[in-house]
């Protein structure tokens, strides 16, 4: 599969990165995702914010290549990570062009991510092509093995591609040559940078990385070139305008790229606005492979419709076969290529595009035929070329006699070509919600599958068998992710989810579908059903599938299965039924059958028909009693497979629960009523015809509907019915009766059957009670036989009625329904019937009846106005309520006026006598208040009503608004402040365009909801109208930006919510009523917030559960949680935090009697569980214990409240609060505080005189003691309880830190740019350590330099040389400080002969091997200490020969060892003072206390270029400012060695607060807090510096703020002995202010003080259990010790060979050994372990600052001192015995040093098997380095200082000159020794006198010996 398309590109090509899509890509799948749920292998960034950008998966071997922000990843196919390349950070700025790497720019360069553009695989040559965002878009080839860089060209414009930083903006597309250097064809956008970069072109790719063509233009002269540029012209038409490359292919002999891009106006005219007003184009572009001057350049616009909806936003393409089924479809072959898209819809919002999306497919067949058409009808001279954007004209087409062919690549007319015409795509598919982002393909048994991923984050897979013919379902989600991308190849996925992790995930999920018809019915094309196995699979992972019937691959083969009988009485046992089964395999193995859980029995075969016998009767199932039937699953089990084959069901029935005729009858199963002995049953022959047997419904007796029923309550009436089928009772069977059910009360009446079709009740009456009830439905019933029910199938009912019930007026009364018969009886005042209203003569009838003619109520009255003001202007609707106000509309028209106006009835709003609705007319402003008036059709004085209430004509006015701003996403409530708003019927609020919804209004207020904002943020003009009045008053409302949230603290909370957490972000002050929502288990709750300012908010936490729940016993994470902030959606889901739920604390009872006994004054103790969540941050839950209404001061621990009691006496209830939840424990009973009453007291004082006094006093002192000593006690439990919980606490962190501190360290630190030190500096710190300016270094005086050189002479004779170093050693006054000056000196004076010295060398060590040999001293301390020059030799020796091998391998573990040791301690406090720490490897440098602390990040400016982004830095607020200062430097200037960055003391930390508000802040100032003579050094938290606040590094100054308190406080009032660089690094010293006696501290208080108080320390817990933390800390630094150990013990070291020095030396000690007969390999092995391990690298690993520049602090130094000890005892050939005693460094590593020790063993043999090194190429590899390095020093000064020894020892070595054993043998030279005197010359041994040489010490006289 060719390189995957861009991943991390956004939904709209929103390049901010803000979220991502998804990678997918498929292949071979080994084995199915397991039926518990699918596990998925992943592989993640090495930093969350490095996310992955692109991913191309290897035709051949599957690997997989991931471009992501910083890094190329190389991964197996199963996502193991198997070589990463790091691409970035790196110093930059987009407006260096060129780049910084070629020449120095002068804008300000930041720390920049190298987004990878970028990433393709170049087969030919076996490389990986990996473009980035860095210096204006740099490229690399990397060998696709190991991702070694080939080459990165830069040095030219070519190789500079696009400065744009966001991935999906560019395409590459690589056409390989045989034989021949391949073509790179590039489409990207340039951000407005159309000089510099072409937004299209072909590029060389020659076969040589090295080539100087590469990237080259294929073309490139002034006249014609392979590149187009977007001209200056078009950017001045469109501002905005750029080309997005979305996708590139190539086809036959073609490329082509699918590009969106805005469109050019025609006319010319400029287009300014923003580029969301933009039109849109996709287009597609089609170039010639071999075309090098693009004149086959062709582009056409590209879309799909659908249902008249255009979709020309393109989103994704993916280029495919269409598999056979699809090819027919589209007339097209198999492998001919098509083209799938997704495009959403219109042609406007590219950036954030609709939701409505369209999968789409193109043939290329029909590209290249539209391109083809467009072609000939341009050579035609048709039309123009159609080009705006890049001919900024019209340009004609011309006509030309060219043959167009197929392969037509065009001529240097009519070029390069657009088009206008669609070219149209066939839809496939069209989503409207979940908008689809990404597309993929692949065929499988010839169907087309594509999946397609959507903006949620979920998949779909599609099986596309033709045109708008396709099967869809959604795939399992490999993860919720917010965008997807895909690309497939065979059967396996690759998830990429937000761009931050890749995941393998199958491309099909078959064992999800349950059952046959599922699975074939789901269109998965992989999916078939395993008949005998009865799962859904692939056919692959089916036994015997090619057997007939075993597997079905279409829905029409799944078994089928019928039963007979399918349905059994319950009273029907063991009944044999027929199960015919389709489409079954053999089943001659037998099959099984089971009946549910009933029971399973053996079925008899016979072919496809099954015998099965069903269950016995004690087995036949229960059947549920509000039902007749219940189901058994008949389940046909194979024999062969033991799994189900097919089931179906069988239904065990019985008709006896039927009581009535028509449900019996009407059953699903074979029932009979019994109509003369009322019931039913399944046996016909239990029931005769005689008896009545009823088959049909039309059969049974039961009641037919008539005209409704209505009977007047109290009124004396037969009810008549009709029926059918009713029985004549028999004999001895009671008659018919009717049951009416009134109010719950039952009536029987008698009925009488008149014959089978009718029956009547007896005239009875019927009452109901309360008026209120005017028509009261009654169910009733016909029973005949006492009990026997005639059906009523139709649930006829009586209707029970009075009319004066509701009906107190005369239009009420005459407006009820005329079925009822009632009327107003005038002269009685009451709705009646008729004949209950007496007429006043026969002739004259007071009753009203609608029937009577010109009816109509008099006496209307006017109850209610509403509302009773309104505007002139008119257009209220007045709501006039009353009584008799007209029985129809037209009484009321044109009979209302309102205040002397007119007043319209609304017939909508009329309800008939009691409401008239009518809108006013206009009027004059000075129209006076007056009442209502009406008539009911005449206006005769009986029909004229007139209102008590008088209706006022106002003018509303507004004044303000409340508030005047809010979110543009709208929902502020708005309050509208003014005058009579609360007037007219209705009102009408505008913001802009839109309408405010109306909330409620007052006469002073109008109170609505702001609705979202159209045009953004801004202001809106508002306007008010009161019905048709328009309120002309000038306010504006403000939206502005939604409010945002940035941060939770505390990010967890308990099951019962309510505590409190405290919000940041921005705008929160714009929200009126802030809610905070968790949802958990399909339940949402919410609590309150309440805003503090405009960045924060304080919020309770919101309950998990109502209730308690047993499953909160645990840690739980809500499934959602958000804010509730007016209408802004974004904050109803906020994904940044995930609010954990700790389980809610638990309190044991206080007594088994709930009662708990306390004496005055004792403390109650709580017990429990859960009280502490173990949560880091310190923020603890807020306890409130109450006795009684009192509250108590309480303690909390792990287990346990410790309440001190107030001072009561009497029983109280204990009640606990925390958030939300308040429990009781129980009640504590406090008994007297009296020891005596008073008149015992008085009794005793009187009778028992002094001596009972005494003992009284005596029992009160003893009962106050005895209390106090209980109140110790308790405290001291209470304290023990404590520091149990507290060990328990700090063992549960230690191992927290040691599980994820690992991963944060080596995700963070960076392994760019190791400062290593150059070759000089790093050899004098190792040989002159702690001397910066050595005279090695200087130059003489040129006086000395002719005497030095003939010195040196005689240095360079090496019997002189060894002669002179042994008479020096034999000197006692010969220190080893003098040794190792002198070794130091004589390798120095030596560097440019190092095979001379390494020839003196090994006649020393050969010496001292002798030595020590005869001396008898044990032959394993030879080299072991330093009393030799010779040892002091070969460590240097070793120092010049392996400064490569330190450059080149071991320094990058080292320093990665050293910067994983510093950001580690730095994590934690570290005492600046003691240098104490709470991470280290060293138990001397542990800080033995718990220490309270909180990180913060603070945003510094900076230093550089203020206006560049500010830096955030991580801190600890108990860091001294120093410290702050410290850790600033290391983030500023992180990729900056350390002696060229600013130094702390010599900067100033500003605090700055706003603009103008600056605090420095210093370790000491007038602020210093002191206490009993301790001094605490100033700390963030001294300050209170919060979270991300803004500091700047400036420049020393001094102001009146930090002035010290006094005159002689030094700068700092402590200081560090010994400079970095020195050998070992002291511990600070606290240096008191000598005159008042002031003594200083940080975090802890120097033990060695004897004034601290026990009580300092006392209270901490027992310091020993700190030493976990060692135990963290190791593990940590685990991986970073490993890596070291085997650089050094490793003879392959990352590609480079063992140094050859390791091997010489080596050699040489095992020569020396079989010298002297030595064969015993631990001193073979000691002797190596002393020469190499213990003398050099021991030395490099505890002073890293020898190798690299760096500063070594005090814990650092304890830490490395602690891996060094480790290192010497790997080394050991000697047992390690280790006891509880042991000291913890040696403890720490116990467990490792056994593998080290194996290492060590590993690294001697194979340095021994491997092959000797002559004389003569060690000899040629010294040179080569004595060749390398011989200017480095001044050999002549080193000369000087060597004779310095000989001038101290001038006597000792003339002695020994002129010893015969010692006497020097000259060859050519001879010397005369003397001392300064007077003489000027001196007589030669010749006669000849020579000058004396002078040097300040010595004199020489140099003859020629005859």
């Amino acid at each position: 599969m060719e390189s995957l398309q861009p991943m991390c590109k956004t939904v709209s090509y929103n390049f901010k990165l803000r979220t991502m899509t998804v990678l997918l890509g498929l292949w071979l799948l080994a084995e199915s995702a397991s039926s518990n749920g699918p596990t998925f292998t992943s592989f993640h960034p090495e930093r969350r914010d490095w996310v992955f950008n692109h991913l191309t998966v290897h035709q051949t071997t599957g690997s997989l290549y991931i471009g992501a922000v910083n890094r190329v990843y190389k991964l197996s196919g199963n996502l193991t990570l198997l070589v990463s390349h790091d691409t970035g950070p790196e110093d930059d700025n987009k407006a260096c062009y060129p780049p910084l790497i070629v020449q120095p720019c002068s804008e300000p360069l930041v720390s920049t991510n190298n987004v990878n553009k970028l990433l393709l695989v170049d087969y030919s040559q076996n490389r990986l092509l990996a473009c980035g965002s860095l210096y204006q878009g740099v490229c690399k080839l990397l060998r696709l093995d190991d991702l070694f860089i080939l080459v990165e060209p830069s040095h030219k414009k070519e190789h500079y591609l696009s400065s744009v930083n966001q991935t999906g903006t560019m395409y590459g597309i690589i056409v390989p040559s045989q034989g021949q250097d391949g073509t790179l064809f590039i489409g990207t956008a340039v951000d407005g940078k159309q000089d510099y970069f072409p937004t299209i072109s072909s590029r060389k790719l020659p076969r040589d990385p090295e080539s100087s063509a590469m990237l080259d233009y294929e073309l490139h002269t002034d006249f014609v070139s392979s590149l187009i540029k977007i001209p200056s012209d078009t950017l001045a038409l469109v501002s905005h305008f750029d080309i997005y490359y979305v996708y590139g292919f190539a086809s036959g002999s073609f490329v082509y790229f699918l590009t969106v891009q805005p469109e050019t106006p025609e006319n010319s005219m400029s287009s300014s606005g923003s580029s969301s007003d933009l039109f849109y184009t996709s287009r597609i572009v089609r170039l010639c492979k071999d075309d090098r001057k693009f004149h086959s350049y062709v582009s056409l616009p590209v879309g799909c419709v659908k249902n008249g909806i255009e979709y020309r936003l393109l989103q994704a393409a993916y280029l495919g076969k269409p598999g056979r089924v699809l090819a027919m479809s589209l007339n097209i072959t198999a492998q001919d290529d098509v083209l799938f898209t997704i495009f959403s819809k219109g042609q406007k919002q590219f950036h954030r595009p609709p939701d409505d999306s369209a999968l789409c497919v193109f043939t290329i067949k029909d590209i290249n035929a539209r391109i083809k058409e467009r072609l000939q009808s341009c050579y035609q001279g048709e039309g123009h070329l159609e080009l705006n954007w890049l001919l900024g004209k019209d340009v004609p087409c011309t006509k030309a006699p060219v043959p167009i062919d197929d392969s037509f690549c065009g001529l240097d007319i009519n070029q390069p070509l657009g088009g206008s015409e669609l070219v149209t795509g066939h839809t496939l598919y069209t989503e409207t919600r979940d908008r689809m982002t990404s597309v993929t393909s692949y065929v499988y048994n010839g169907y087309c599958v594509a999946f397609v991923g959507t903006k949620s984050g979920r998949l779909k897979k599609v099986r596309l068998k033709c045109v708008s013919c396709f099967v869809i379902y959604i795939f399992p989600p490999c993860l919720q992710c917010v965008l997807f991308k895909a690309c497939c190849s065979f059967f396996l996925c690759v998830c990429v989810c937000v761009c931050v992790q890749v995941t393998q995930v199958p491309i099909e999920s078959c064992e999800q579908y349950e059952t046959c018809g599922e699975c074939l019915s789901s269109g998965d094309p992989h999916c078939g059903w395993c008949v005998l196995h009865n799962v859904c699979s692939q056919r692959d992972r089916c036994e015997r599938a090619d057997e007939p019937y075993r597997f079905a691959a279409s829905l029409h083969q799944c078994v089928t299965a019928t039963v007979f009988p399918d349905s059994i009485a319950v009273s029907e046992p063991s009944v044999s039924l027929l199960v015919k089964v389709s489409d079954v395999p053999d089943l001659s193995l037998g099959i099984t059958c089971s009946f549910g859980n009933l029971t399973e029995v053996e079925g008899q075969v016979n072919g496809n028909q099954i015998v099965c016998v069903s269950p016995a009767a004690k087995d036949v199932p229960l059947i549920p009693t509000d039902q007749d039937w219940s189901g058994v699953e008949l389940r046909l089990n194979s024999k062969e497979t033991g799994q189900m084959l097919i089931s179906t069901e069988v239904k065990f029935y019985n008709c006896s629960v039927h009581q009535l005729c028509l449900s019996c009858v009407n059953s699903a199963f074979r029932c009979h009523w019994c109509k003369y002995r009322n019931l039913c049953t399944h046996d016909p022959s239990s029931c005769s015809f005689q008896e009545g047997r009823v088959n049909g419904s039309e059969d049974c007796p039961q009641l037919v509907r008539s005209e409704q029923i209505l009977i007047p309550a109290g009124e004396v009436k037969p009810i008549t019915l009709k029926a059918k089928n009713l029985p004549q009772p028999q004999s001895g069977q009671r008659g018919y009766e009717c049951v009416l059910h009134i109010q719950g009360v039952s009536h029987r009446v008698t009925a009488l059957r008149f014959n089978s079709s009718s029956v009547q009740c007896q005239n009875s009456s019927y009452l109901y009670e309360g008026m209120k009830i005017s028509e009261l439905p009654v169910d009733f019933s016909v029973v005949w036989n006492g009990n026997f029910i005639i059906d009523n199938p139709e649930n006829i009912q009586v209707h029970l009625y009075k009319c004066a019930a509701q009906r107190d007026s005369c239009g009420m009364c005459l407006k009820a329904d005329r079925k009822f018969q009632c009327g107003w009886c005038s002269g009685e005042g009451r709705c009646t019937l008729r004949h209950h209203c007496p007429p006043i003569n026969p002739y004259t009838t007071r009753w009203l009846h609608l029937s009577t003619k010109n009816v109509k109520c008099t006496n209307p009255r006017i109850t209610e106005v509403t509302p009773v003001a309104g505007p002139p202007e008119g257009g209220t609707r007045v709501t006039i309520s009353g009584t008799n106000l007209g029985l129809a509309f037209s009484d009321m028209v044109g009979n209302v006026e309102v205040a002397g106006v007119r007043c319209t009835p609304v017939e909508d709003g009329y309800i008939i006598a009691e409401q008239i609705v009518c809108e006013m007319d206009s009027t004059s402003r000075d129209n006076r208040p007056g009442p209502v008036q009406l008539c009911v059709g005449e206006c005769r004085p009986e029909l004229r009503a007139r209102s008590s209430h008088h209706y006022t004509f106002v003018t509303p006015t507004i004044v303000a608004l409340s508030p005047s701003r809010g979110p543009e996403s709208g929902g502020t409530k708005v309050t509208i402040m003014g005058e009579n708003l609360g007037a007219g019927s209705s009102v009408n609020v505008q913001f802009g365009n839109q309408t405010c919804e109306f909330f409620g209004r007052t006469m002073t207020e109008i109170v609505c909801y702001s609705a979202p904002s159209l045009s953004g943020v801004g202001p809106v003009q508002i306007s008010v109208s009161v019905d048709r009045a328009q309120i002309h008053e000038s306010l504006t409302f403000n939206y502005i930006e939604d409010p945002t949230v940035q941060r939770i603290e505390p990010d967890w909370s308990i099951a019962s919510g309510h505590t409190p957490l405290m919000v940041t972000g921005n705008n929160l002050d714009a929200v009126q009523e802030p809610r905070i929502r968790v949802k958990y288990a399909g339940r949402e709750s919410v609590n309150v917030c309440k805003v503090l300012n405009t960045t924060c908010m304080s919020c309770l936490a919101p309950s998990l559960m109502t209730e308690y729940h047993p499953a909160l016993d645990t840690v739980k994470h809500a499934d959602e949680f958000g804010f509730i902030f007016n209408n802004v959606q974004a904050l109803l889901v906020y994904n940044n935090t995930n609010l954990l739920y700790y389980p809610n604390p638990y309190f044991e009872p206080l007594s088994t009697t709930g009662v708990l006994e306390q004496k005055p004054g004792s403390p109650i103790i709580l017990k429990g569980r859960n009280l502490v969540p173990p949560t880091s941050g310190g923020v603890k839950l807020n306890y409130t214990v109450l006795i009684g209404e009192t509250p108590c001061s309480v303690t909390v621990s792990e287990s346990q409240l410790l309440c001190e009691p107030p001072n009561l006496t009497g029983q109280y209830k204990v009640m606990v609060q925390v958030g939300g939840l308040h429990v009781s424990p129980g009640a504590v009973h406090i008994m007297s505080d009296s020891l005596l009453t008073l008149p015992a007291i008085v009794s005793i004082a009187a009778g028992g005189g002094l001596l009972l006094i005494i003992v009284i006093l005596v029992l009160i002192a003893y009962k106050r003691k005895s209390r106090e000593n209980d109140l110790t006690l308790k405290r001291l439990q209470m304290q023990m309880d404590n520091l149990e919980s507290r060990v328990a606490l700090e063992c549960k962190e230690a191992f927290a830190e040691l599980q994820t501190d690992i991963n944060e360290l080596t995700s963070d630190l960076d392994r760019a740019g190791i400062p290593h030190l150059d070759y000089r500096t790093y050899a004098m710190r190792v040989l002159f350590p702690g001397i910066e300016d050595h005279p090695v270094l200087r130059e003489l005086e040129q006086s000395v330099e002719k005497a030095l050189k003939l010195f040196g002479q005689l240095i360079n004779n090496k019997v002189f040389l060894l002669t002179f170093i042994r008479t020096l050693e034999m000197q006692r006054s010969f220190s080893m400080r003098d040794r190792g000056n002198v070794a130091s000196l004589i390798m120095t004076a030596l560097q440019g002969r190092l095979e001379y010295a390494t020839d003196v060398l090994k006649q020393l060590l050969s010496d001292l091997i002798d030595r020590n040999l005869e001396s008898k001293n044990h032959p394993k301390l030879l080299l072991r200490r330093n009393e030799s020059v010779a040892e002091q030799m070969l460590t240097n020796w070793f120092a010049f020969l392996l400064h490569k091998f330190l450059k080149e391998c071991a320094g990058e573990p080292l320093f990665m060892l050293y910067c994983a040791i510093k950001q580690q301690m730095e994590k934690g406090p570290i005492d600046s003072i003691t240098g104490e720490a709470r991470y280290s490897l060293s138990e001397d440098k542990l800080i033995r206390q718990q220490i309270e602390y909180k990180t913060l990040i603070l945003n510094c400016v900076n230093p550089d270029n203020e206006n560049s982004p500010e830096i955030p830095v991580k801190v600890l607020n108990c860091d001294t400012i120093t410290q702050v200062k410290e850790k600033i430097l290391d983030a500023v200037y992180k990729n900056m060695p350390y002696s060229q960055r600013p130094r702390a003391v010599d900067m100033d930390l500003e605090w700055r607060q706003g603009r103008m508000a600056r605090v420095v802040l210093q370790d000491e100032d007038i602020t210093t807090k002191i206490e009993n003579d301790w001094k605490r050094l100033n700390t963030l938290l001294h300050y209170q510096v919060s979270d991300r606040c803004v500091v700047a590094l400036v420049p020393k100054q001094t102001s009146s703020y930090n002035i010290p308190t006094s005159a002689s406080i030094s700068h700092s009032s402590f200081r560090y002995t010994g400079s970095p660089d020195s050998l070992r690094s002291r511990a600070p010293m606290i240096t008191p202010d000598l005159e008042s006696g002031v003594k200083v501290w940080h975090l802890v208080k120097n033990h060695e003080h004897g004034d601290q108080k026990e009580g300092d320390r006392g209270s901490k817990m027992v310091s020993e259990i700190y030493l976990t933390r060692l135990l963290a800390t190791k593990g940590t630094l685990q991986k970073f010790v490993d890596d070291l150990f085997e650089t050094l013990f490793s003879t392959v070291h990352r590609g480079s060979s063992l140094p050859l020095a390791i091997k010489y030396m080596f050699d040489f000690l095992d020569e020396q050994a079989d010298k002297h007969g030595i064969h015993d390999t631990d001193v073979r092995h000691t002797w190596k372990s002393n020469c190499l391990p213990l003398r050099f690298w021991v030395n490099v690993i505890k002073n890293p600052q020898f190798v690299f520049d760096i500063h070594k602090s005090s814990i650092t130094d304890a830490c490395l001192s602690v891996v060094a000890q480790t290192f010497m005892d790997s080394c050991s050939t000697s047992e390690h015995r280790l006891g509880k005693d042991s000291p913890s460094n040696k403890l720490l590593y116990a467990k490792d040093i056994p593998n080290y020790k194996s290492w060590v063993e590993r690294y001697y043999a194979d340095i021994n098997r491997l092959p000797a090194i002559s004389d003569q190429d060690m000899n040629a590899y010294l040179a080569e380095q004595a060749r390398l390095h011989y200017a480095e020093f001044n050999m002549l000064s080193a000369l000087n200082e060597i004779y310095s020894y000989v001038s101290k020892y001038s006597e000792e070595v003339e002695k020994a000159r002129k010893s015969g054993e010692n006497r020097f043998k000259y060859s050519k030279f001879g010397v005369v020794w003397h001392l300064a005197t007077p003489s000027q010359c001196l007589a030669t041994p010749n006669g000849v006198l020579t000058p004396r040489l002078r040097t300040p010490d010595i004199e020489y006289h140099i003859f020629r010996k005859h």
